[in-house]
Parts: C-alpha cells; structure tokens; sequence
C-alpha cells in the first residue's frame, strides 16, 4: 500500500481556478476514474492548506505501482482530462504539472471498520 503526498505551492490569485478546477474533477468523475484506472491510483485526494506562506496544494495518493510509473501515465496519457489537468496545473502552481514535490512516507496504518489492518513501512537505504 504506498502512499504518496504530493504538494505544491498555488500561484498567488489562482487558488479560486484551483478549487473551481476540483469542483470539475467531481462533476466529471467518471472520466476522472478513468484516468485513475489508466495510473494505477486507488485513491486521490486534495486539500488546499492556507498558510502564512501562501496557500499549499496536498494531494494524497494511494497507488498500485511506484509514483514514477503512476506519473509516466498521467504524462503520457491519451486522456483530454489529464491534458487539462496538466494545463490548470501549469497555470495555478509554481513548477506546475512537473514541479510537484513528495514528502517523505514515515509509515502507514490502515484501519479498515470490517477488514485486514495493515502497517506499512518502507524500506530505508
């Protein structure tokens, strides 16, 4: 079960395009699943944390594969949704699309209500 935090800086003025660009990801949710599919994510989900250093986007991930596989599919997807994405991304963050930065993942624990629990730690070195 890896888990990715992706974060970036939102260009200042833009977090109102940010946010109506989400409100259209769930509007179009089942192209966005469709995508989801096509990049090996189970899960993704975005907040937007207001800080004394502007506002942060933080999308978190739960992902089959690596992030690098994940992101050789969203960047070379054939989906017009990822390309929009890509565009929003590129006009609403510093780095856009390609500037993302991860956090480090310290550890996992998955507490499911009627399910397996799980821990993950990832390898260090």
């Amino acid at each position: 079960m890896p888990f990715v935090l992706s974060t970036a800086w939102i260009k200042d003025g833009k977090s109102d395009r940010l946010r109506e660009w989400y409100r259209e990801l769930a509007e179009r949710s089942d192209e966005a699943f469709e995508t989801l599919d096509n990049e090996g994510i189970r899960q993704e989900i975005a907040f937007i944390l207001d800080t004394e250093h502007g506002e942060l986007l933080c999308v978190f991930l739960e992902v089959e594969q690596t992030m690098d596989k994940a992101n050789d599919a969203f960047f070379s997807s054939p989906f017009e949704i990822d390309r929009q994405h890509l565009q929003v991304m590129d006009e609403t963050t510093h780095g856009g699309g390609h500037g993302r930065k991860a956090a480090q993942l310290m550890y996992a624990l998955k507490n499911p209500a009627d399910g397996q629990r799980e821990v993950f730690v990832p390898p260090t070195g």
